[in-house]
């Protein structure tokens, strides 16, 4: 009786094992489509200005005046403080007064030397005198060149006690007050150009091939959510980096308003397009022993297909190899196939 018994178990679970294998998978299905496919790589970067100069005394003396402060927006040439120029004035008084003094002696002699050129010709001066004259005629020239350069500059000087913005920028940085004694070369105001921004991005040193100049860049910020800023590759440095082992490139752009240099930014660079790319979603290949599968839908049974796979993005693969436009696979419930396996479909 106990022998009987284990006979009729057995052969109720090879029944049962044989009724789950012939039993039907339900699954969904999806279609092979085609779509223009980028490739992407998104990385982060720091803002920061195309230019930030820092202004420094052409001249030394006492601040009496300062018309800027950290904050303020400026323009190209705005003046923004003020030197005592009373012993530039003095300088400049007394350049022009040897340049009167020389400018006259110049006219003498060279009176002086028509004279002398005329009595040559009658043979009434000697040689030795007509040269003579004509060296103190050229020495004069001489020191009215350099008496006019000592006017320019004293002229120059009298502009440099006014500190003017080289472009038009905020200041970020002022370093005088009224009364303030300073030398020359004293760094006075900084200043930060807030309308033409750049961003260095640095990317894997794998990447070397695909970067280059003109891609397009899309570029969002913490500091203005609502903003994405749309661009190109200006420039790609020439070296990979030998600390981080990165390569970096240079992304130009004007502020649209509200971004600040100094925030961050996440970058999105396409780094190609693939025109008529095969996809599909991802949840429809199935990674088996052999590499990628999916199952095509023959009827009411399926058939393991082997498929080479490149792009995924938003959650859809694309198909190198393996497929053509139109073939219809399982998605929903492909884990659990096949090849041959029987199914049914509910696409609900």
């Amino acid at each position: 009786m106990v022998k009987k018994a284990k006979l009729i178990l057995f052969t109720v679970l090879v029944l049962s094992s044989s009724q789950v294998l012939l039993a039907q998978i339900t699954i969904s299905t999806t279609t092979v489509t085609s779509m223009n496919l980028t490739e992407e790589e998104s990385v982060m970067g720091m803002i920061y200005s195309r230019a930030s100069p820092s202004l420094a005394t052409e001249v030394s003396g006492r601040v009496i005046e300062v018309l800027a402060d950290i904050g303020d927006e400026v323009n190209k040439g705005q003046v923004l403080a003020k030197i005592d120029p009373e012993k530039y004035r003095l300088q400049l008084a007394q350049s022009k007064a040897e340049m009167a003094r020389l400018s006259a002696l110049l006219i003498n002699q060279e009176l002086d030397l028509k004279r002398a050129e005329e009595l040559f010709k009658d043979s009434l001066v000697s040689a030795e005198m007509i040269d003579r004259s004509r060296a103190e005629y050229s020495v004069l020239k001489e020191q009215i060149n350099a008496a006019e350069a000592q006017l320019n500059n004293s002229n120059r000087l009298i502009e440099e006690t006014e500190i003017k913005a080289p472009i038009k920028s905020k200041v970020s940085a002022k370093n005088i007050d009224v009364g303030d004694f300073v030398q020359t070369g004293i760094i006075v105001f900084e200043l930060v150009d807030t309308d033409n921004l750049r961003v260095a991005l640095s990317f894997p040193e794998y990447l070397n091939l695909k970067l280059k100049k003109g891609l397009d860049v899309y570029l969002t910020t913490p500091t203005s959510i609502d903003q994405l800023i749309e661009t190109t590759i200006k420039d790609i440095k020439p070296d990979v980096n030998s600390n981080s082992r990165s390569i970096t490139a240079i992304v130009d752009f004007e502020n649209p308003g509200s971004w600040v240099p100094g925030a961050s930014t996440q970058a999105t660079i396409t780094l190609s397009t693939i025109k008529n790319a095969l996809v599909l979603p991802q949840l429809s290949i199935v990674r088996r022993s052999i590499g990628n599968v999916v199952f095509l839908v023959n009827e009411n049974r399926v058939v393991q297909r082997s498929v080479s796979t490149g792009l995924q993005k938003n959650g859809l693969v694309q198909i190198i190899s393996g497929l053509k436009k139109g073939d219809i696979v399982a998605l929903d419930g492909a884990g659990f196939l096949t090849n041959g396996s029987e199914i049914s479909i509910n696409n609900d």
